[in-house]
Order: structure tokens, then C-alpha cells, then sequence
């Protein structure tokens, strides 16, 4: 019996089971996400609109005058990456401060540059602007032994 059709089929069942959701250890839509989001789209998707998009329009225009997402992330972040894990910061006693429609989050960074390996620390502070939260800057840790 000559069974052609299921070519078709299995190819889309292989299709359909591949994983391309970020891996975001943060509830969607909470600011810990969208932060996570947010480097997502610069350091592993090299996605300068959807950054862009994931900020206010004041940070959004900052970036733009950088012109291109390497320039963003090496110089207004601070950090380079070939490829990075990004994780909400669980250690400590808070890994959010937030007030009504404003939130820091703090997240590590961590990933090859050059053959070594870097581990980063940034605060991320959140606006919540038409019930979503956005990225409104992004402030170096003040204790980072690493600053470039």
C-alpha cells in the first residue's frame, strides 16, 4: 500500500513541534518580562524595532540616534555579547521594586565575549504607559567590578 500522504503530514507534525519562544523565566506581561524581553530583542534577535518598540518613546528615540542595535548594545548598555542568557535577578530581597505604574527590575546577563565568558547586572526601570509596561532607561549596577 502506497501511503504518500503521509509525507505531507509527518513534515508537519516536525514542523509545528519546533520550540521558538524565548525562554523567559517571568510571567508574560509582568515588568520582569518585558525587561527580559526587551534584551532578548537586542542581544540575541538583534531586533532594534522590537527594543524600540518594548520602550517609551523617549528611550526608543535615544536608541535610535545609536543607529544600529551593535552600537546600542556597546555603548548605551555597556555590554557585548555573542550570545547571552538573560535572567531575572532572584537573589537578594527584591527583585522588584514597584509603585503603582513604576518598577525596577534587576537582571543578570550573562554569556561568551571574545572567549570569555561576561556576567552582567543591569536595573531596568519600567513605566507603565496605557496599561502596558515599557523600558524607560537602563542603569548600570553600581557595584559591577566589570565596567568597561
Amino acid at each position: 500500500m502506497k501511503l504518500y500522504w503521509l509525507s505531507p503530514l509527518l513534515l508537519l507534525l516536525l514542523v509545528a513541534c519546533k520550540d521558538d519562544t524565548s525562554k523567559v523565566n517571568a510571567q508574560w506581561g509582568t515588568p520582569e518580562y518585558i525587561a527580559t524581553e526587551f534584551f532578548q530583542a537586542l542581544y540575541n534577535d538583534k531586533d532594534l524595532e522590537k527594543a524600540k518598540k518594548l520602550s517609551t518613546k523617549e528611550y526608543a528615540d535615544l536608541m535610535e540616534s545609536y543607529g544600529t542595535v551593535r552600537q546600542v548594545g556597546r555603548t548605551l548598555m555597556n555590554m557585548s555579547f555573542d550570545s547571552v542568557e538573560i535572567r531575572v535577578n532572584r537573589s537578594g530581597g527584591n527583585l522588584r521594586e514597584q509603585y503603582e505604574d513604576v518598577a525596577e527590575i534587576t537582571l543578570l546577563l550573562t554569556g561568551p565575549h571574545d572567549g570569555k565568558q561576561v556576567d552582567e547586572l543591569r536595573v531596568v526601570e519600567m513605566t507603565k504607559r496605557n496599561s502596558s509596561w515599557v523600558v524607560s532607561s537602563v542603569k548600570v549596577d553600581k557595584f559591577s567590578t566589570s565596567a568597561r
